[in-house]
């Protein structure tokens, strides 16, 4: 059974080293460590959320301010190998959630690594417009960006 919860920062101490092979690699090439990553995430967010199924992390995912005067908010979602024994969960869930966000923000926007093509083509389902490849930190990346309706 899967259930959300509130993250906490031991759920991201606990996802970390858990990380599907695609999110670790991201967040190396942003330069900062899988359990950081996840920390400095959690913190800078303005709601984030935990699923687990019977106990097992899936993933978390979170969304944060862009900054403290605008209306843009930052998605994140890091998650486990168990996102692709969830499958059709997550990608329910996770609109669920993206829907939610754009009533409390006027645009999401993000970036994500040129060579996660399963993200991309997930983010793309979920409806954001995708941009050309460009570097940043350690790698190429891709911006995204959801508009509310």
């Amino acid at each position: 059974m899967i259930a959300m919860h509130p993250a906490t920062s031991d759920d991201a101490r606990e996802l970390a080293p858990l990380l599907r092979a695609e999110d670790r690699a991201e967040v190396l090439a942003l330069g900062v460590t899988p359990v950081d990553g996840l920390l400095q995430s959690l913190d800078a967010a303005r709601e984030a959320w935990t699923w687990r199924d019977d106990g097992r992390i899936i993933c978390m995912a979170g969304v944060a301010p862009l900054s403290l005067i605008g209306s843009t908010g930052v998605p994140w979602l890091l998650g486990s190998t168990l996102i692709a024994t969830h499958r059709r969960a997550f990608m329910v869930e996770s609109c669920r959630l993206v829907e939610r966000w754009l009533t409390q923000f006027d645009a999401l926007r993000n970036v994500v690594d040129a060579r996660y093509t399963a993200a991309i083509r997930w983010l793309g389902w979920l409806g954001f417009e995708i941009g050309p490849p460009f570097s940043l930190a350690h790698g190429l990346f891709r911006r995204v960006i959801k508009e509310a309706a």
